[in-house]
């Protein structure tokens, strides 16, 4: 009888643990992304960040981990990806 209860409860708990995984891949596609960086993409920026020395470039996408912006250097435009959690300013040109 004691196996059965068991069982039971193991089976329970298998099964919410699957219901858990469930909700949590639901709420990794919906990711929060700041209003304020989503309302930068397409401008052009003075860009302070700890890998950028004030580089002057266009924020072309954001989410919420990451921003990709083209920056304008002597060498010609690169196109970088970084962490936003890097950024120090962004100015508006």
């Amino acid at each position: 009888m004691l196996d059965m209860v068991m069982s039971a409860a193991m089976l329970a708990a298998l099964d919410e643990e699957d219901n858990n995984k469930e909700k949590r891949v639901k709420t990794m596609d919906e990711v929060y992304v700041s209003p304020i960086l989503k309302s930068l993409i397409g401008k052009e920026c003075i860009i302070s960040h700890e890998e950028l020395d004030d580089e002057r470039g266009v924020i072309k996408e954001v989410d919420a981990e990451f921003f990709v912006v083209t920056v304008h250097g002597k060498k010609g435009e690169v196109t970088l990806v970084e962490r936003i959690d890097g950024i120090e300013e962004i100015q508006l040109v």
